[in-house]
């Protein structure tokens, strides 16, 4: 048989579940199989032809397959989905979404393995084509998940996808575009590990930034050891961690991200208690201390001289500054 020509599929009622490698003309080719279709929806990809020649099924062997089918509408992904793609968030985007397309049944029209069928079928006639109903349901499917994926993205990464008509085109489009496999952003995310430190922000700030670098070499299938992730943390922390940093530095096992955040959070804490309590302790402090002076050297200080007394004949109680001005010595 000529390779170019299309092949023939046939149904039977007791069919099997694997498709029978026979053919009609004796030996199995790669364009001329004869396959018992089973009414499963997990094998349909299986009317792909390695030549792209149409493989043409019987129609009522493709009535059945198409039966079988159960279209996914995935209207609500919207209120699932609540993180729109940007050009930062890529894994979080991820992270979200294949979860959901596997709940739904659906990943495997995105990552490739649910193939197109082919869009042709056998007539009745036996001699005509027509299109395939499996392929319609295949197109229809395709269309909803495209259109859940492009409903997730926002405006500045819609462009990456302008053109990719399939699900699995704008899902590999994406993946190649925003996971930064290259090996310049490779060396990027480790020259940030190097260089951040805390400065002003939290330990939650910081530490956050450290897995959100930890997370993008794991992504780009260069992941960093969990020791070495606590020494970049250790290596960032502002000088008040310092004898934190020692206690932890000599553990023979390091530390899980929850556990590490729990010690630094603590420390954290109890630094801001202790400046605060120093603080309220300068603030209600007098501005300048009082002279500790005797009372018997007040009473010295008030008293007038024993000589101003008998000159004067007052007393130093009835004595009034006024009264040296009119008196002559």
């Amino acid at each position: 048989m000529d390779p170019s020509q299309p092949a023939t599929i046939s149904s039977s009622a007791a069919a099997p579940i694997v498709p029978s490698c026979t053919t009609a003309a004796g030996p199995l080719s790669s364009s001329t199989l004869v396959l018992q279709w089973p009414q499963h929806t997990d094998v349909v990809h299986a009317l792909l032809n390695p030549n792209n020649a149409p493989l043409l099924l019987s129609s009522s062997a493709e009535a059945t397959a198409a039966s079988a089918v159960a279209i996914v509408s995935l209207s609500h992904t919207h209120q699932v989905i609540s993180l729109k793609l940007t050009n930062t968030n890529y894994l979080y985007w991820r992270m979200q979404m294949k979860p959901y397309l596997l709940g739904q049944r659906v990943f495997d029209f995105v990552d490739g393995s649910n193939s197109c069928p082919s869009p042709h079928i056998l007539a009745a006639d036996g001699v005509s084509l027509q299109v395939s109903q499996l392929f319609l349901c295949w197109k229809q499917q395709n269309q909803l998940i495209l259109s859940a994926l492009l409903s997730s993205l926002s405006m500045e990464v819609l462009h990456l996808v302008v053109d990719c008509p399939t699900s699995c085109s704008v899902w590999h489009t994406l993946e190649q575009a925003l996971a930064f496999t290259s090996n310049s952003r490779i060396m990027q995310l480790h020259g940030s590990l190097q260089d951040l430190r805390q400065g002003d922000d939290s330990v939650t700030q910081f530490l956050q930034k450290v897995k959100t670098l930890f997370d993008e070499l794991a992504a780009a299938g260069r992941p960093i050891s969990l020791t070495d992730f606590n020494l970049y943390v250790f290596h960032g922390l502002r000088g008040e961690f310092k004898d934190l940093v020692t206690s932890l530095v000599i553990r023979t096992d390091p530390l899980p991200y929850a556990d590490l955040l729990s010690h630094l959070l603590t420390h954290e804490f109890i630094h801001k208690s202790s400046h605060l309590s120093m603080g309220s302790a300068a603030i209600h402090a007098p501005l300048l201390r009082t002279p500790n002076i005797p009372p018997s050297a007040l009473l010295s200080h008030r008293q007038p001289s024993a000589q101003f007394g008998r000159n004067r004949g007052h007393s130093y109680g009835s004595w009034h500054p006024q009264q040296n001005l009119h008196t002559g010595s």
